[in-house]
């Protein structure tokens, strides 16, 4: 008489209930199927127009799921394992939204958006994309104070001044923006924080071609340069001339 072995031990396949069934198929089973369809069916009754336009947007949404459901799954996974410190990584690009901020190249916008691309943190600003790396600063209306910055004053001009200050009126902060003109007269206005387009350092200047205006009106023209050791309120020398940063009143982009 044969043994008969009980099967204590033996392996058993393990089936993964989500792609067992109807959770197997893909969107290429549903359009082989749908293919098959139109191929078997009978002449004298085809299948309804608006029945095949329905089953293909029953296609379409499975392959949409589809698409969520492993994007989801690639999420918890990077969060299981903690991938690259993804959590980290999006909690501070998010921490960015709705705040004004100051990038490697002194230009300053509102974050709108933040994502993670390749591992890398992104913000949208000014309806760019860049790396998170590249901000520098984020600002507030005391950030300004003693800054060169340019402002945008209307009907697409750009003028530069030092902020000298922040008023309030009627709950809004505004800049006490400080300008120079030509023959070296100051104008101080105040202006709206958002206005502010660009914050301008010594290394925005140096080696740029500038327009300056001493104390005494004297007007300068020439190419910026680092006189050197820098005491709390930075300078340049134009023709030879120590002058301060703040006494700036164009800048040679090109």
């Amino acid at each position: 008489m044969s043994a008969i072995s009980s099967g204590i031990g033996a392996t058993t396949a393990t089936v993964d209930p989500g792609k067992a069934g109807f959770n197997s198929l893909t969107a290429d089973d549903f359009l082989t199927l749908l293919i098959a369809q139109l191929q078997n069916q009978d002449p004298t009754e085809p299948v309804d127009n608006a029945e095949i336009l329905n089953q293909l947007a029953t296609m379409q949404g499975l392959t949409s799921n589809i698409e969520l459901s492993d994007t989801l799954k690639d999420v918890a996974s990077s969060l299981a394992k903690n991938d690259a410190d993804f959590g980290q990584k999006l909690s501070v690009g998010a921490s960015y939204i709705g705040q004004t901020v100051t990038l490697d190249d002194s230009t300053v916008g509102v974050v709108d958006r933040a994502f993670l691309a390749g591992g890398e943190t992104f913000v949208g600003i000014n309806g760019i994309d860049v790396p998170i790396s590249r901000v520098v600063g984020v600002n507030s209306p005391q950030s300004y104070v003693g800054n060169l910055v340019a402002a945008d004053v209307g009907n697409g001009a750009t003028e530069l001044g030092t902020v000298r200050g922040v008023v309030n009126r009627d709950g809004t902060d505004f800049l006490v923006f400080e300008t120079i003109d030509n023959s070296g007269s100051v104008e101080s206005s105040e202006i709206d924080a958002s206005s502010v387009t660009n914050v301008l350092s010594l290394k925005d200047v140096v080696g740029k071609n500038v327009q300056a205006v001493t104390s005494d009106g004297q007007v300068l023209r020439g190419t910026a340069i680092s006189p050197g050791a820098q005491g709390p309120r930075p300078k340049i020398l134009v023709q030879g001339i120590s002058i301060g940063l703040d006494r700036v009143v164009g800048v040679d982009q090109n």
